[in-house]
């Protein structure tokens, strides 16, 4: 039996009170579930652009060229359009600056560029530092590769395009 000057002790864990919890009531919500729904739509986008891909393979023809000769040396191998900026480049610069250095740098660049300006706003006028430099290196990009794959003809000398068209189809 507990004296009378002894309160009866209660651990924290044990003293919670009780109250009722009611769940409230749940509306549906207006998502969608994956399948069938989503993936439906991706299968269906996807089979489209197989089927556009085919009938493109079909229509235009695209030969192989011929056989390698190795007793005939080739001419300089030019890149293709997508790749014709950075040879253009190498032309300009050596191996290290122009394959490695600038491209590098410009990619590090660009990936930093949203911590470099730390503006508030979402709109053009608000961003112009963004871009201004986003722009200066798509646009440097998109002129050496229509240099790349327009100007230049055999053995990477200048060619005007209207005189012979030394791209690859």
């Amino acid at each position: 039996m507990p004296k009378p000057e002894e309160e009866p002790r209660f651990r924290l864990l044990g003293v919670v009170p009780q109250e009722v919890q009611q769940r409230d009531r749940q509306e549906p919500d207006d998502g969608v579930f994956t399948w069938p729904h989503l993936l439906i739509r991706h299968v269906a986008v996807a089979a489209g652009t197989i089927a556009v891909v085919f009938v493109l393979a079909i229509l235009f023809n695209a030969p192989l060229k011929d056989i390698a000769n190795p007793n005939q040396t080739p001419e300089v191998a030019k890149a293709p359009w997508y790749f014709a900026g950075l040879q253009e480049l190498l032309s300009h610069f050596t191996p290290m600056v122009a394959g490695v250095l600038i491209p590098g740098a410009a990619l590090l660049w660009l990936v930093a560029l949203p911590y470099i300006d730390r503006g508030k706003g979402w709109r053009v006028r608000d961003r112009k530092y963004v871009v201004v430099v986003f722009t200066v290196i798509a646009v440097t990009a998109l002129v050496l590769t229509v240099i790349g794959t327009f100007f230049r003809g055999p053995a990477w000398s200048w060619v005007w395009p209207w005189q012979h068209m030394y791209a690859e189809p």
